[in-house]
């Protein structure tokens, strides 16, 4: 991983948690991690927690929004509210502070979090896209929507057998997983998106301008317009 001049704060709004992380600079550099999910039956409240929790990491790692190196946001896929609310975000904070940013897509952080669990097979990233839909992941591969009705379908369709699968969606429907040879971790955690992994992997990767730092929806909004009369 390289090593940046100032802190590394990574956020992902696209799932119902709001997820913020934090590295300090150096090669032993403190880390923070906060994963929020919402209560029971509430709505996700990125708009209102995602800075108070990014304030907060920061603070743990004894870093300030002032003294940034770089910031990393989750593109989804996910919500779309949700996707919004992260990379706006992200990008508002770049360009009030300076900071360079990069984004990757949401399963990145799910599968980096879970290799030590593959051996010598890929990660598959399973994540709830509602519609009765699930988003699929292969390792690093790009994310694609499915029915659920034909998971089946598309697990034996997949290129290379998955040796462990994640996300939420992943607990959900391990029947098929581990009838098609995939196993599903028991422990939750396992599950959530990986703040912390989503900032080493952003990282890795090259900067570019906050205006093409752009979400990963994968398939079309949930609200339909009605034709004009």
């Amino acid at each position: 991983m390289a090593v940046s001049a100032g802190w590394t704060l990574a956020l992902d709004t696209a799932t119902p948690a709001t997820v913020a992380a934090a590295i300090a600079p150096g090669p032993d550099g403190a880390t923070a991690a906060r994963h929020e999910p919402p209560p029971a039956g509430q709505r996700p409240a990125h708009t209102a927690r995602l800075l108070a929790l990014a304030d907060e990491v920061l603070a743990e790692t004894g870093g300030g929004l002032d003294r940034l190196g770089r910031i990393v946001v989750g593109l989804g896929p996910g919500t779309f509210t949700g996707i919004r609310v992260g990379v706006a975000t992200a990008r508002s904070l770049a360009l009030a502070t300076g900071t360079p940013l990069v984004g990757l897509p949401t399963p990145v952080a799910l599968v980096a979090a879970a290799a030590d669990l593959a051996g010598e097979g890929p990660v598959l990233a399973v994540q709830d896209a509602r519609r009765r839909e699930l988003f699929l992941t292969l390792g690093d591969g790009a994310p694609f929507v499915v029915p659920v009705a034909d998971l089946a379908a598309a697990l034996a369709a997949l290129p290379e057998r998955p040796a462990v699968a994640v996300g939420d969606g992943a607990p959900v429907h391990r029947a098929a997983l581990e009838a098609a040879g995939i196993a599903v971790p028991d422990d939750p955690r396992r599950h959530a998106v990986d703040g912390l992994a989503l900032a080493r992997a952003g990282a890795a990767i090259a900067v570019t301008a906050p205006a093409d730092v752009r979400p990963v929806y994968v398939r079309g909004a949930d609200a339909i317009p009605t034709s004009r009369r």
